[in-house]
């Protein structure tokens, strides 16, 4: 199953091809630009690479947030429309359980968390090792909030590991609540890489889980559970 999978939700663009449990290829770029000039070029490169067209693609995936509210809608529309020009499956995927996906043999709780400002952070739990399961739906909430809901689904003795951007601001205060329990992952797995959308997708397209051209919209999040 040829799967592409595309993520624009943060500065860090990812695009990758993979073709069942094997990568073919990701183009994953870290630069002052603009998402839109630099997306399709992206996309072509990572087929040519990997020796397709669209046409020999079995679906896409696509990140649709939280995250940048220009990024996400410049990728949720590129995607649909390259679905709907070559007649392809679409899938929506979580920015957050993407990230988390990084981490998902991961003994315990993953905690993704991005720097959605205005004091507040996108966040999602998860289980990781033998385990995987979301654990909360994605959040948009100060971060002072997030740890007390992360408080009512732990133990004393509790592993949790947190991963994503936002952890340059808000580090301190994760660290200081959880002092002994929590841990950080290294910044390499901070992004929500084209591989981990298209894996992802590709699980809910083998279950002929889809979603449709015209339904599928960005998941800003905004308003988060306190």
């Amino acid at each position: 199953m040829k799967i592409l999978g595309i993520d624009t939700s943060t500065p860090i663009g990812s695009v990758a091809l993979i073709d069942d449990d094997n990568i073919v290829a990701e183009h994953t770029l870290n630069i002052v630009q603009a998402h839109s000039s630099r997306l399709m070029p992206a996309i072509d490169t990572v087929l040519k690479w990997g020796e397709i067209t669209p046409h020999d693609l079995d679906g896409c995936a696509v990140g649709i947030g939280p995250g940048s509210f220009t990024g996400i809608r410049i990728g949720v529309a590129t995607v649909k429309s390259l679905c709907y020009a070559v007649d392809k499956p679409i899938v929506g995927v979580s920015t957050l359980e993407a990230i988390a996906y990084n981490l998902r043999w991961t003994e315990g709780l993953i905690c993704p968390i991005l720097d959605a400002r205005r004091s507040e952070i996108y966040g999602a739990i998860f289980h990781g090792g033998t385990e995987w399961q979301r654990i909360t739906d994605d959040l948009c909430l100060p971060i002072d909030a997030f740890l007390d809901i992360l408080d009512s689904h732990t133990t004393p003795d509790s592993s949790i590991i947190f991963v994503g951007d936002g952890l340059a601001t808000y580090g301190d205060e994760v660290q200081s609540k959880h002092p002994e329990t929590a841990s950080f992952a290294d910044t390499i797995f901070n992004v929500p890489r084209g591989a981990a959308i298209a894996t992802l997708g590709a699980n809910r397209l083998k279950e002929g889980d889809t979603d449709s051209y015209w339904t599928l919209v960005p998941n800003y999040v905004r308003i988060g559970l306190y």
